[in-house]
């Protein structure tokens, strides 16, 4: 239990706002400490402070590989939605793992692959997390008191913010820190003297062997994505952004990217998806600096369509097949030759889902389908699929 030494000016209701966040609550502190008369506590009396009931955060999202919520007693038991977090429990996310909580307090936080999180408190005043391993990601609405605030622990120093939107990273004793909207505050674990506000649009190292280093964050790539994605695997292309080491790409099924599915960095332009299901997802790029600091989001929405072809050989003639989406001219192409030199037939074709051909001049024969939506140039289709008929030459 908390132990407050009154101070000259102090009331009951003020210590009771400021040690519990609401000053209604002063029957509690006047009955856990015998005083008969609220108004004439004294100067130099000790208070005991009865703790908070402690709150539970609820997972919101959980998508991919495995998670464990594992107990205070060293119980792992696998992670899922609905499931509630108590104080002193640790959440962990292994690889292509993603897992959005819900906070007491509101606030939502994101734990992307291998990532270890322990929750240290959660009560009306405060959510205190301590970050072992990896990242997370938050967001916290503005509060309406005062002491309603979000603490992120790691080995290196506190985070603390209030009506925010960032980044917190920590590996080989280092802490990153993006800030994205409002303003964090950092306090270095073993020098005292070492504190820094970052504000919005800024990114800071802190480490065990350096100072603290607070600088502006890279912008945001361009990403590049056609109107219509009709092949498979998904292709995202970005912007080079100058001064980036790398950059990072992820897909989710919601704007605010609290249900992330997919997850790439890399220090190439351009970064490929396998096996993404046909329709809509908000895609966000970003630049990594030579600190390793993330730097600034860009989003687009991208309508991944994917297309299948395929082509069965029977007694009937040729029959090819591929997926009908609306509003799409298919273009089917065969040849002589693997070059498409020498086309023999050039058809086009608007949202069906295939067509029988016969009598074709030639049984060796190449194939290929190209897609392109109504209202683009034909010029500017793309090849989903290609194939080939026939023995060899």
């Amino acid at each position: 239990m908390e132990r407050y030494r009154v101070q000259p000016g102090d009331t009951l209701w003020e210590i009771t706002e400021r040690h519990r966040g609401e000053a209604k609550e002063w029957p509690v502190v006047r009955d856990a400490n015998g005083v008969n008369e609220p108004r004439h506590i004294q100067p130099g009396d000790v208070l005991e402070i009865p703790p908070l009931p402690s709150l539970t955060a609820e997972v919101r999202h959980r998508e991919g590989g495995d998670a464990w919520l594992v107990k205070a007693s060293g119980e792992r038991i696998p992670l899922h939605e609905g499931m509630s977090i108590s104080p002193g429990d640790i959440v962990e996310t292994t690889a292509r793992t993603f897992v959005s909580l819900r906070l007491p307090h509101g606030e939502d936080v994101v734990l992307p692959s291998n990532s270890r999180v322990v929750v240290k408190r959660q009560d009306r005043r405060r959510s205190q997390l301590y970050l072992e391993l990896g990242e997370v990601e938050a967001r916290v609405p503005k509060q309406r008191d005062r002491h309603e605030v979000l603490n992120i622990d790691t080995p290196t120093g506190i985070v603390g913010v209030r009506g925010t939107h960032f980044r917190v990273a920590h590996a080989d004793e280092e802490t990153r820190v993006s800030t994205l909207e409002g303003l964090v505050a950092l306090n270095h674990a073993s020098r005292a003297a070492d504190v820094a506000d970052v504000a919005a649009g800024r990114g800071a190292l802190m480490s065990r062997a350096q100072p603290t280093r607070v600088t502006d964050l890279l912008p945001a790539p361009q990403l590049e994505v056609a109107d219509h994605a009709f092949r498979q695997p998904l292709r995202l292309d970005l912007s080079a952004v100058e001064g980036a080491e790398a950059y990072h790409v992820q897909l989710a099924r919601d704007p605010r990217f609290q249900t992330i599915f997919r997850d790439q960095r890399g220090d190439a332009l351009s970064f490929r998806f396998d096996a993404v299901p046909g329709g809509f997802y908000y895609a966000r790029s970003s630049a990594i600096d030579a600190l390793g600091l993330e730097g600034l989001y860009g989003h687009q929405l991208v309508l991944h369509q994917p297309v299948e072809a395929s082509l069965v050989a029977d007694d009937d003639g040729y029959a090819f097949h591929w997926t009908e989406i609306p509003d799409v001219e298919y273009r089917l192409q065969l040849s002589e030759d693997e070059a498409f030199d020498e086309l023999f037939m050039d058809r086009s074709f608007s949202s069906n889902q295939g067509v029988t051909l016969r009598n074709l001049p030639t049984e060796d024969f190449f194939w290929r389908l190209k897609v392109s939506s109504v209202e683009q140039d034909p010029e500017s289709s793309v090849i989903v699929a290609s194939g080939r008929q026939g023995g060899t030459r």
